[in-house]
């Protein structure tokens, strides 16, 4: 083996005992390694009944915008933004979970314009929380007050009869529960547990909410 190619097996190691240490911390397995998660047709009965921390990443953002080096969170153009496919994904997923019959309660984002459009378009309204602020490039004492905050997020039971939703970022659920959050729109299922524990239930892709939704529609206008 070759010294460059020592090197580069060695970042994999060290990137999987990262992402393992961090899903250790938070209570749960990485998903996809030990545990496959659900998928949405599978947990549809118990989300429509709550208790559940649905997780969005922001739907897919235009990359020829700004990057958020240099972001004002008061100027949307300073920041990288949804793209129109990513406004039309946010408002189809929406659509979808209000024909599916889901409860949604709180609505919770970070500070970022394409975290809040998100939500917006969505589930028409949010609530803007710090302690979802992108986890990407944080000092170490703000990583981990970033990591711990959403960690009590998610282990957080919602008002019975209701699932809160969180809209953030890839980081931020790396750090809190060693998933990273790929593609963009992606939503992860969370089921709080006691002691302030959580685990990680179903993964739902962004088309996954419409095609679930699809017979619901289709006897609707029966």
């Amino acid at each position: 083996m070759t010294f460059a190619q020592y090197g580069k097996s060695l970042g994999w190691i060290v990137a999987a005992l990262s992402i393992a240490v961090g899903a250790a911390a938070a209570g749960d397995e990485e998903p996809g390694l030990d545990k496959p998660l659900a998928d949405l047709r599978t947990v549809l009965g118990e989300l429509r009944k709550g208790g559940f921390v649905i997780y969005f990443r922001h739907t897919s953002t235009d990359q020829s915008t700004a990057g958020d080096a240099d972001a004002d969170l008061e100027r949307c153009e300073t920041q990288r933004n949804l793209s129109a496919e990513g406004r039309a994904e946010a408002a189809q997923i929406g659509k979808s979970i209000k024909a599916l019959r889901i409860p949604v309660g709180s609505v919770l984002a970070s500070p970022f314009c394409r975290t809040q459009d998100t939500a917006r378009l969505a589930f028409g309204r949010v609530a803007v929380s710090k302690d979802l602020y992108f986890a990407l490039g944080a000092d170490e004492t703000e990583m981990t007050r970033l990591r711990d905050a959403l960690r009590r997020m998610l282990s957080t039971p919602p008002p019975p009869g209701t699932n809160v939703v969180l809209v953030s970022h890839s980081a931020n659920l790396r750090e809190a529960a060693g998933i990273f959050a790929k593609p963009e729109g992606v939503a992860y299922i969370f089921r709080p547990l006691p002691n302030g524990k959580f685990e990680a239930v179903a993964r739902i892709l962004p088309q996954d909410w419409g095609g679930a939704a699809q017979p619901a529609r289709t006897a609707a206008a029966r």
